[in-house]
Formats: structure tokens, sequence, C-alpha cells
């Protein structure tokens, strides 16, 4: 077989360069610290990775959003701890004012007390979350919730829609919260000496505040009863968004561990064992620098050395 000087040059570059190619390899590897560097090193490998960086992807967004429901239900729970707390002051003052013992203008200073309560009431049922929306509104979270109209009366502006985020294998949390369904109407069934029927929320509440002012002993018993019926639907809705929290949380604890376990795949996959890249680099190099030795050797060797 004859074998020309342009193929050993031909063969002898085409090892140095493939060689020279590992080696770059190599060496992008260790500076990355990734096996693969482009998906053509490996494609079922590339795959996995993409598949896995997806998924990863996916529960973190998930994860956001939880964390934004989070804080949103952390600014419910204050708000809504704080009307309890006012309520339980109305009531003790009711109770107070309901004393036979006290003149009309103790009960009118009562009353003013119970005015400035009853407006602080209303602030919180305007509060906003930490981005500026509101809480109550429903999911008209730029409009004011409660608003007076020009003849003092507290309407509601926003909507009944709640929206809800998932949390968990067909489970939901609720997002937006109606304010009619927290500052719920109360239901009066006459017991008190009133007409039966029901009463919103804050006009029960005005009601209350005129009638300690006006020193009526029936109306100041309607309104400790509308109190106890205010306390008992701002508890429900503690508790329901108590329980939000707790699923949320739970499900937070989820997604980190499943993350977790992504990224400890995934790290299997793609990161280098940098001892074993550092070994396999130091061998292609040593055989690179022997392929160019002998590459030099043998490009000294022709017919005319041999003749002469």
């Amino acid at each position: 077989m004859k074998i020309s000087t342009s193929f050993m040059f031909d063969r002898a570059i085409e090892r140095i360069t493939d060689q020279q190619n590992q080696l770059s390899t190599s060496q992008a590897q260790m500076a990355q610290g990734k096996r693969i560097i482009t998906p053509s090193d490996a494609p079922d490998k590339a795959a996995a990775i993409a598949r896995l960086r997806g998924e990863i992807d996916r529960q973190q967004g998930h994860a956001n959003t939880l964390k934004v429901a989070q804080e949103r239900f952390s600014a419910e729970e204050t708000s809504l701890s704080s009307v309890t707390d006012v309520l339980i002051r109305m009531k003790e003052l009711g109770v107070q004012a309901a004393n036979g013992t006290l003149g009309t203008m103790d009960r009118k200073a009562v009353a003013a007390e119970l005015s400035t309560l009853r407006d602080q009431v209303l602030s919180l049922a305007n509060s906003r979350d930490d981005t500026g929306n509101y809480l109550f509104s429903g999911t008209r979270v730029n409009t004011v919730p409660f608003s007076e109209n020009p003849l003092g009366q507290v309407l509601y502006q926003g909507d009944q829609t709640q929206t809800s985020v998932p949390a968990g294998a067909e489970r939901t949390v609720a997002y937006t919260r109606s304010g009619t369904d927290v500052f719920s109407r109360v239901i009066r069934d006459g017991s008190t000496g009133a007409t039966p029927g029901t009463a919103s929320f804050f006009d029960a509440m005005d009601q209350f505040v005129d009638a300690v002012e006006g020193s009526q002993p029936q109306g100041i018993q309607t309104g400790l009863a509308d109190l106890g019926q205010m306390i008992d639907n701002i508890s429900l809705a503690q508790a329901k968004n108590g329980s939000d929290q707790s699923v949320v949380r739970l499900q937070l604890d989820v997604i980190s561990d499943t993350n977790l376990r992504l990224k400890s795949s995934l790290s299997d996959i793609e990161d280098l064992d940098y001892a074993t890249a550092l070994a396999n680099m130091n061998k292609r190099v040593l055989s690179l620098q022997a392929t160019m030795s002998s590459f030099s050797k043998v490009t000294e060797l022709n017919v005319f050395d041999y003749l002469r």
C-alpha cells in the first residue's frame, strides 16, 4: 500500500486537531463546572437537564405566587385582629352605656368614643397589603372597599368575586376576599325589640352609636347583640385566614423539598467531578504533546534523508 507524504500530514493534523478539541472541551468543563457544555455533547442528558430546569422554574414560580399570597394573608390577619380588638372595646362601652346609673351626658361621652372607634373600624376595613392593593374589595384591588356617601352612609364599592391560587394537588386558597363576606350583615330576630331583618355591618354600628348618644335602651341592647354577631363573623374570617396560611406554609414546605430533590438530580447529571476532569485534562495534554512530538519527527523523514 502506497502512503503519500500528504496523507501522513493530513492524518497527523486531523489527530492533533481532534485532541486539541478534546482538550478545549475539558478546559471549558473545568471553567464552567459542568459536564455538558453543548447539547451535542450528550443529547439524552441535555434533554434531562432541560426538563429538570423547567420543572425547577415552574416550582419556583408557584412558590413566588404563594409567598405573595402569604404576605397578603399576614396583612389580613393584622387588620382582622385589630378589628376584633376595636369591636370588643365597643361592646365594653355598650355594656357601660346600658347601665341605668349613667346620665345623658355620660352616654354622650361614651357615644363620642364609640364614634371614633367606628371610624377606626372603617379605616381597618380599607386596609392595603404591602403592594398597595386593598385587602377587602374582591378583585377590585385598586378601589376603596368602603366609602361614605354625602349622607354618612357606608357603601361597599368592591365586588363579590373571589380569586384563588393553587396550593397543592387539587387544592386552592382564596387570594382575594369580598368585604361583605368579612364585614357581613347582622341578622336581627326581634329578641331585643328591634324589627326582625338584617342590617349592613356599618349601618348597624351607626345605629348603635346613635342609640347610645340618644340614651335609647332598646337600641343599645340591639347594638350589643349586633356587636356580638360582628365579633363572631370577624372571628370566622380570622379562622379562615389562619387555615389558608397553614395550607400555604405546608405547600411552600412541599415545594422546598421538591426543589431540593430536583436540584440534587440536576447536580448528579450536570455538575462536574473536578478530580476526574482534572485527570482527564492532564491526560489529554500529555497525549497532545506526544502526538505533536511524534508528528515533528515524522515530518523530518523523507526519501532524500534515506538515500543520504
